[in-house]
């Protein structure tokens, strides 16, 4: 490896004009960045292309935490041409070499023309450097699972999919919640509309099982499961005891036979770790003095569990009983308080925590739910309980996935020290939903948007966050997209298509619709005749490609074209062993267009759509005509591969 220190200032510098920015192009996936996951002492080749004879030089411009004391440090990679690449060898491959050590690396590119300079960060090549713009990151030691980058997911409401043994059902009065006097309410119809977290429609483990095939069928590769433990609500987001199954969805027993089962058919199982809070009724807690030991809340100065939650001056457990942190202040979630190692101990370092205990059972991994509300007292955003975790449950299991919930950046989490991936709200669902829902961006505000959200994060990361389109949180998609069902179709399509792992809210899949919750959160209609069968097939054909490119996994993101006043994207997704293109429209109406594919495709190519079968011959101007009988449908999408 050849450093320099970096010696000049990034200053403003007069646009390169003869530098052709839309040739130039850099991401973290195979082609241009390998390996994905360095270890430390690994080196790791860092590509750029740019336009044949463009470029007089190229430096890659590093950032390296490690020097000058951990105060961190600029350096300079020179760059070389390694060959030409694409159809006529209209660009060159520029190439740098980096052994990395332990420390984290942050990185852009320097572009020369004959003394004009300008930047290539994540957004695409800029007049002058700017921290406001982040760069790539490279975190040696940041390693993911292998089977969860780009997998397919699918989201089950225990409760809401599938009733498999009656005789578990919760009936109305079994028991008091959320406040003595107060009573659940067991539904006898499966399709009646859910009221709020009180009410029960049957669902369970037995039920899983039964629609495993239909899972199956349709592609999934992981479930990810909201919580299943012990609980007196139906989200069971306030646990009563973390140490069994909750007995409506079945036993222990029950629960293992299901992971074992759904691992010989190729599914894993993901759980949804509640570890900021639990329930006022559980075990530990006690505010209604059910069992016959002393709870925390019954007496915080001799209760065993007294110091695990933070009880508020001027607390009283008659005359002042909601004095204690809870999240978000609802009285029935007491907040845990990780300044107690017991705590720490309890759910997450020893053997048998939660974390590890359950993970026994052969689970694939976890979803920490409200990850950044964790932390000392009433306080959060304790990295330190995450980064325990991470230790602790890649030693159990280096292939156990690691997702966090966070509805904003989440880049805090993701340096390869906590963290595998994100609930992607930010990078993915948010401009998915404005962009095909709602329709209230353009197309190049999307491109932009969901550029920078998908290179925002490191490599392992980028590629194992999950992409949805709702969950049970929002309402359904389908809903959001005003009972639009071709503006469904087509954000499923860049679900599947864009980097990331897509995970479908369960029955999304089928069209289902529902508003804010407790409506999102409706049970799943078995009925076929009631399905949007086109959407399902669609769905599973998706899932399908997913399985068998690995272009679509963890290929590259090259949005390159855009029509404007149609609002068509059209992005390739470039790996070392194909290179596909994804035409996606979002306009109302039919277009004949004209699209270039130069870039990736000779003229005489005859291009195979993966999505219908049906194939096109690229021009001698090395374009497709869609137009006539190939026209691009309101809402179409193609994806192209080379015959």
């Amino acid at each position: 490896m050849f450093l320099l220190p970096l010696l000049f200032a990034a200053l403003p510098s007069a646009q390169c004009s003869n530098i052709d920015a839309d040739a130039v192009f850099h991401d973290q996936s195979p082609v241009y960045c390998s390996p994905l996951e360095p270890m430390p002492g690994d080196t790791v080749s860092l590509r750029l292309r740019a336009a044949h004879g463009d470029l007089t030089s190229a430096t890659v411009r590093i950032w390296d935490t490690g020097l000058n004391g951990g105060a961190g440090g600029e350096v300079l990679v020179p760059m070389w041409v390694e060959g030409q690449v694409g159809p006529g060898n209209q660009f060159d491959m520029w190439r740098a070499d980096i052994q990395v050590g332990t420390n984290h690396l942050w990185y852009r590119f320097r572009l020369e023309d004959s003394g004009c300079v300008d930047y290539y960060q994540i957004t695409g090549v800029l007049d002058w450097a700017t921290t406001s713009i982040p760069d790539f990151q490279i975190h040696p030691g940041f390693q993911g699972p292998p089977w969860a980058r780009g997998a397919v997911g699918y989201q089950i409401f225990p409760d809401r999919f599938r009733n498999g043994d009656p005789s578990n059902d919760p009936q109305t009065g079994d028991w008091e919640y959320p406040s003595p006097g107060q009573f659940i309410t067991g539904h006898s119809n499966w399709n009646a509309t859910p009221t709020g977290g009180t009410d029960f429609f049957g669902g369970d483990l037995l039920g899983v099982w039964q629609g495993s095939d239909y899972l199956d069928w349709l592609g999934v590769e992981f479930i990810w499961f909201n919580p299943v433990f012990e609980s007196r609500s139906n989200h069971r987001y306030d646990a009563v005891n973390y140490d069994h199954i909750d007995p409506a969805l079945g036993s222990d027993s029950d629960f293992n036979l299901l992971v074992r089962g759904l691992k010989r058919k190729g599914i894993r199982v993901i759980l949804d770790g509640v570890l900021n809070h639990c329930s006022s009724w559980s075990e530990w807690f006690d505010r209604y003095e059910q069992y016959p030991w002393t709870g925390a809340h019954e007496n915080p100065a001799t209760s065993p569990w007294g110091d695990w939650f933070t009880f508020l001056p001027g607390f009283n457990h008659i005359s002042a009983p909601e004095n204690y942190c809870s999240w978000f202040a609802i009285n029935t979630l007491p907040k845990l308080n990780y300044s107690n190692p017991l705590v720490r101990d309890r759910m997450v370092r020893n053997p048998d925590s939660v974390l590890r205990g359950w993970l026994q059972t052969g689970i694939s991994g976890w979803r920490l739910d409200a990850a950044e509300d964790v932390g000392p007292g009433c306080s959060g955003d304790d990295h330190s309980v995450w980064r325990e975790m991470r230790d602790y449950i890649k030693q159990d299991d280096p292939n156990a996935l690691l997702v966090l919930e966070e509805w904003s950046d989440a880049s805090a989490w993701l340096y390869g020290d906590q963290f595998d991936g994100v609930m992607n709200f930010h990078g993915f669902l948010f401009p998915v939903q404005d962009y095909c829902l709602n329709r209230s961006i353009s197309t190049q505000d999307f491109v932009e948007r969901f550029t920078r959200g998908a290179r925002a994060y490191p490599a392992t990361a980028n590629h194992s966050s999950w992409n949805q389109l709702g969950n049970h949180d929002l309402s359904r998609a389908l809903t959001r997209a005003n009972n639009q069902a071709p503006r469904l179709m087509e954000a499923t399509f860049l679900q599947f298509t864009l980097p990331g792992t897509p995970v479908v809210y369960y029955g999304d899949e089928i069209g289902m619709v529902g508003g804010s919750d407790p409506d999102n959160r409706r049970t799943f209609d078995w009925n076929i005749s009631n399905w949007n069968v086109p959407l399902a097939r669609f769905t599973k054909r998706l899932a399908k490609l997913r399985a068998e490119h690995p272009a679509l996994r963890e290929g590259s993101f090259d949005p390159y074209w855009v029509h404007h006043a149609g609002r068509v994207m059209v992005f390739a997704r470039e790996h070392t062993m194909e290179t596909l293109i994804a035409v996606a429209s979002s306009g109302d109406n039919h277009l004949d267009v004209t699209i270039p594919v130069g870039r990736y495709f000779p003229a005489g190519a005859v291009l195979e759509d993966l999505i219908s079968g049906d194939t096109i011959t690229v021009s001698a101007n090395r374009t497709i005509d869609l137009s006539g009988a190939a026209r691009l449908e309101a809402h179409g999408s193609r994806l192209y591969r080379a015959l």
